[in-house]
């Protein structure tokens, strides 16, 4: 009897110790705040992507993606799956991934048109190219 009710504890909790995110390669501690060209948006579940291109000040593009929450956590806040499209320019906020890598995890944005979503307080849209 004990086997069993341990076998079915474990069973019914496999999938939730499995299934939470870890956000081990994001540095939590740090933000960044990003300004780019969209590439393209992939509003999907469990997490949606927003792929930027970067110009830097030497005119060098990096491209980033940008990590966010799955469409249950963002369609409450506003964003639907035309949130932005390619071409668009908007400024983002983010922690960046460890290592140097050109990726980060959303934690707000505004457009060019000045809608804001998540924390983007203090955040400007961005301007032209």
């Amino acid at each position: 009897m004990i086997r069993f009710v341990l076998s079915t504890a474990l069973l019914l909790g496999a999938p939730h110790a499995f299934g939470h995110p870890s956000y081990a390669m994001y540095l939590m501690d740090q933000e960044m705040i990003l300004v780019g060209e969209v590439k393209s948006f992939d509003y999907t579940i469990p997490h949606s992507w927003l792929q930027l291109t970067i110009t830097g000040d030497e005119e060098t593009a990096q491209d980033w993606a940008i990590e966010m929450e799955g469409v249950p956590q963002l369609f409450p806040q506003g964003i639907r799956q035309d949130y932005v499209t390619p071409g668009d320019r908007i400024t983002v906020l983010v922690h960046p991934m460890r290592g140097n890598r050109p990726a980060g995890l959303w934690q707000g944005s505004i457009d060019s048109q000045g809608r804001a979503f998540g924390r983007a307080e203090g955040l400007d849209p961005p301007g032209p190219q």
